[in-house]
């Protein structure tokens, strides 16, 4: 059953957040139908639903595979230009795979997949983020009316995460002496020269999202991101999506503020048994400070602390936080699956401009190694 309206999945939303929110079954806070409902109903002029169901014998759901359909520009960083592969109808997976317990997930992968091949109208679909290699597009790979796959990160990229720990003492004493005693005097280095008004907040309920947003607002336009990724914490839907949430347990935020002045942040999601630092980041003034990676492994600790045997997930991309406190890493990238002859052959570009592009940073970095600055 493939559902495209939000109306409809509005009325289905407790049944979908259901199996979402079972151990294993959601890779990701971007799976939850309220996640769903936000990006439609914030980018509803261009984007829609297209939720792709599974329900047993006796009509019960046991997974699903949320997407948006809408007109997607496919275009690769190549230097200092941006070349356009593709511009047309698209399907976006939210999340890496479908939503379904481990015992169920061959069973509700397969039936997506058939799904989406029976749709002559589907010919691109996009999984941004992923761990390698991806169960649903090997399976949508395979048939009469096959996808093919295309890699389009173009060099490799990794996933860390911390592994379930019984306990937060656990955890610290497998860092080794070494890297937690650094840790830890950078933490209280930092809370020093901030001085007696530095203080950690924590934002996980309802009635602490509007002032959460606020100061979100105020710290994310001082940090780096906004340059490149400017958001509005203040939007009213997404400040319905966080009062959601945090209804629900699955909002966990950690701004580190000195007196009314909030100076960096962690924002993460609980969902499943997975913790997920969605982002992280800090005013620029206090750079020097290294407040940002300072506060993220404050907020692991109360993570672990409070909620043992979460699975921490540090997401996509590297980081040397992540490096020093992850104790788990593995492949990761961003995929297409393209049918019909003008998307293959356009998306057919990417793969030699990857060759190139990988075999020009190899160069690079061996350039550099043998001439060192």
């Amino acid at each position: 059953m493939t559902v495209r309206s939000a109306e409809a999945v509005r009325e289905l939303r407790d049944e979908l957040a259901q199996v979402a929110g079972l151990p294993g079954a959601a890779s990701g806070i971007v799976q939850h139908p309220d996640w769903l409902l936000f990006e439609v109903a914030w980018r509803g002029d261009i984007m829609a639903p297209y939720l792709v169901m599974v329900r047993d014998g006796q009509g019960k759901l046991i997974g699903y595979a949320p997407m948006l359909a809408y007109v997607h520009h496919a275009r690769i960083h190549f230097g200092s230009r941006y070349l356009q592969v593709y511009r047309g109808r698209a399907l976006r997976l939210l999340g890496e795979g479908v939503v379904a317990v481990p015992g169920q997930r061959n069973l509700v992968e397969r039936q997506v997949a058939d799904a989406l091949l029976e749709d002559r109208q589907a010919r691109v679909v996009r999984i941004q983020e992923t761990a390698l290699p991806n169960a649903l597009a090997s399976t949508m790979a395979t048939g009469a009316r096959r996808f093919s796959l295309v890699q389009s990160n173009m060099l490799d990229q990794l996933n860390w995460s911390i592994t379930p720990q019984a306990s937060l003492a656990d955890y610290l004493a497998a860092l080794g002496s070494k890297k937690r005693n650094d840790l830890s005097r950078r933490l209280r280095n930092v809370y020093k020269k901030l001085g007696d008004q530095a203080e950690l907040r924590v934002f996980e309920t309802p009635e602490s999202v509007d002032e959460y947003a606020a100061l979100m607002n105020q710290l994310y336009a001082r940090s780096w991101h906004a340059a490149e990724q400017p958001v509005d914490w203040t939007l009213p839907t997404r400040v319905a999506l966080f009062r959601q949430l945090a209804q629900d347990g699955r909002l966990l935020a950690h701004v580190l503020m000195q007196g009314e002045r909030p100076v960096a942040y962690v924002h993460g999601y609980r969902l499943g048994g997975r913790y997920l630092l969605d982002d992280t980041g800090y005013d620029e003034e206090f750079a020097a400070l290294g407040a940002g990676s300072a506060l993220v492994f404050q907020a692991v600790q109360d993570v672990m602390a409070r909620f043992p045997g979460e699975t921490i997930d540090f997401g996509y991309g590297d980081n040397q936080y992540k490096r020093v406190l992850a104790n788990r890493q593995a492949a990761c990238g961003s995929l297409y699956l393209v049918r019909g002859a003008s998307p293959l052959a356009r998306f057919g570009l990417i793969a030699p401009l990857r060759g190139l592009y990988r075999w020009m940073h190899g160069r690079m970095r061996r350039e550099q190694a043998t001439n060192p600055a």
